[in-house]
Parts: C-alpha cells; structure tokens; sequence
C-alpha cells in the first residue's frame, strides 16, 4: 500500500465563506516557544508545523454556571446553550443551494451535547482526506492552552466518511465568567495521519529490558544500539547542537526531491 498522495492529502471546503481559511500551523508555535527552543529543538519545531489552525467562524461568549453553558445571544442576553447557528445570510443561501432533501437540514456552530460543560463547536468547513489518510483534530501543540477551556482530540476516518463537517468538543473548565471563543484566534489543530499509522495490527511494539548485552531476542543493548545512543547523546561531545535537525531538514530535501 503506498501511502504517499499522488494529490494533497487533505481537501477543505469552506462552505461559510466568513470563515477563517485553515492556517498552515507555525513553526514557532504562534511566536510563544522559547528563542532556545526554536533554535535548537527541531523535534519542537516540526511537531508546531504539522497539520493547520482551525478558527471558529464566529465569536462565541460563554459561561459555564456548574450545572448548565449560557450563551451571549445578539441581545448581549445570556440563554441556555442548545444550539446555535450562523446567521440569515448563510441560511439564505444554503436555502438557495441545498438539495431539496437538506433544505431544513442545518450545522449548528455551537451545540450542548449530553455531556455538561462539554459543546460541539462546527467550523464553517468540512474535510476530505484522500485513500487511506485519516485526520487528526487535537489540541494546539506546544502552546499552553487557556484555563477556561480545552479540546478534545478526536481521529476521524475521513477518507471514508467525507466531506465531514469538521467539528471540535471543547471542555468548559471554569464557572462564573466569560468564557471567549474568539474567531481570530485559533482553537485547534488538525493533521493528517496514514491510517496505517493508526491501524491495531501497528499498535505492536518489542521491548528489550536491562542493560546486558544483548545475545537474545529480549534483554539488553546491542553494539549498535550502543553507537546509536553515542550519536544521539549531545552531553558526550559527539554532535553538536544543530546536528540533528540539519540531518532531518537534509532528509526532508532529499525527500522532496524524489
């Protein structure tokens, strides 16, 4: 099975047009990883600028009261959060365009799900990922997530069920307060992930234990992992700080490349 695209790995469709693009995820994870980081740690670096922020499509203020989610209506009044859509110019126009069997069909951006203090919150945008690639919904890596709220991960075989409404649960976390769900700024991070990569039969692992030698299949350290470790330990003098992701950007090159 090659699980290299022939096309891109991932398809957006931005069916509210207000909506903020996918934004390609930044290596300096929005400017808040430390200078030392970022100059040294390439592992750091990559793992902020795989996949693409994703933007509500709209601001959204909540309270989370303990028991039940308000939510500031257009009246600046607080309701109990059921379910919330975008507004009469988009319902227009899905009106106009929809099949006639999903004309009273409609996404909610918000919706309370059986859970309290944890909402649904659509994006404007549904995915499609190509043939045997599957997307990855998660957190903002390496930026600290706000205290009044957090997302779930979620891993979404959309190479089956597509176009999906690309959605994200969140968590309430604090009582009493305005909780800001602010479209300019981004609420999670999406990436793309062979289903290979995620497939049970790939969930086996070998562990060696112990610091023997190894001579059998199951305890110890081998000659090369010995030389391995040399390489990968910077304390002992043997690389120096940039090797690695030289090496790794060199590798990605090559790869490109071919």
């Amino acid at each position: 099975m090659n699980d290299t695209p022939s096309a891109p790995a991932v398809i957006f469709h931005r069916i509210y047009a207000d909506a903020i693009p996918p934004m390609r995820a930044d290596k300096s994870a929005l400017g808040t990883m430390p200078a030392s980081a970022f100059q040294f740690c390439e592992a750091m670096r990559a793992a902020s600028s795989f996949g693409w922020y994703i933007f509500p499509p709209m601001t959204l203020t909540l309270r989370w009261t303990g028991s039940e989610t308000l939510i500031r209506n257009a009246d600046e009044e607080w309701e109990t959060l059921t379910s919330v859509f975008l507004g009469n110019e988009f319902e227009a126009e899905w009106e106009a365009k929809a099949p006639d069997d999903m004309k009273d069909w409609r996404i909610p951006v918000a919706t309370q799900i059986s859970v309290p203090g944890v909402l649904q919150i659509w994006t404007g945008l549904l995915v499609s990922t190509t043939e045997n690639w599957s997307l990855l919904a998660r957190p903002i890596a390496n930026i600290v997530p706000p205290r009044t709220h957090s997302c779930f991960e979620g891993l979404i075989e959309t190479d089956r069920f597509k176009p999906c409404p690309l959605f994200i649960n969140i968590r309430l976390q604090t009582t009493e307060r305005d909780i800001v769900i602010a479209r300019e700024t981004p609420l999670f991070q999406v990436q793309p992930i062979p289903r290979m990569a995620h497939a049970e039969a790939n969930m086996r692992f070998v562990e060696y234990v112990g610091l023997d030698r190894r001579e059998g299949p199951e305890y110890g350290l081998s000659d090369q992992d010995w030389d391995g470790l040399r390489m990968t330990t910077r304390s002992l003098g043997s690389r120096d700080p940039g090797a690695y992701g030289a090496a790794t950007r060199r590798r990605g090159k090559q790869e490109g490349a071919g």
